[in-house]
């Protein structure tokens, strides 16, 4: 295979799993839980601390991506069973730095990051954060 067409299989792939991201744009909140595959303590954290508060992410129409290296998991916390694990490194590669071990990234309803961290964040802290946002303070200030 040529350098051109690798170089752009890469650049057509990377432009796939952004726009996968965009289709929840408008409709939904998304965190996204990666891990290097080493260490899992803070990535299991993670996640158990979001699915123990389900409800509140359900409100605050979050989703969650578990990202690995070569896998992604979509989950909407609604109690259904989690999409299939896509073998993929599209997100892995596009958030994760060569010495990233765990990071945790927040993308708001406009398909912009909102927060970024590389340790876990609390279900609390994250609904503080989400809270604060003028489109959540319009959605709960339609719910009164």
């Amino acid at each position: 295979m040529s350098k051109f067409l690798f170089y752009k299989l890469i650049l057509i792939t990377a432009t796939m799993n952004s726009q996968d991201l965009k289709t929840h744009q408008w409709k939904n909140r998304l965190i996204l839980v990666f891990n290097n595959g080493s260490d899992a303590t803070e990535y299991r954290k993670q996640i158990s601390d979001l699915k123990e508060a389900s409800v509140g992410c359900e409100e605050r129409k979050l989703l969650m991506y578990q990202v690995l290296p070569s896998e992604v998991r979509l989950n909407d916390f609604t109690g259904a069973k989690s999409e299939k694990w896509n073998a993929t490194t599209d997100l892995f590669t596009e958030f994760m730095q060569k010495d990233d071990r765990f990071k945790v990234v927040l993308i708001g309803l406009d398909g912009t990051v909102k927060e970024e961290r590389d340790e876990p964040i609390s279900s609390k802290e994250l609904f503080e954060i989400i809270d604060g946002m003028s489109m959540r303070q319009a959605e709960m200030r339609r719910q009164e």
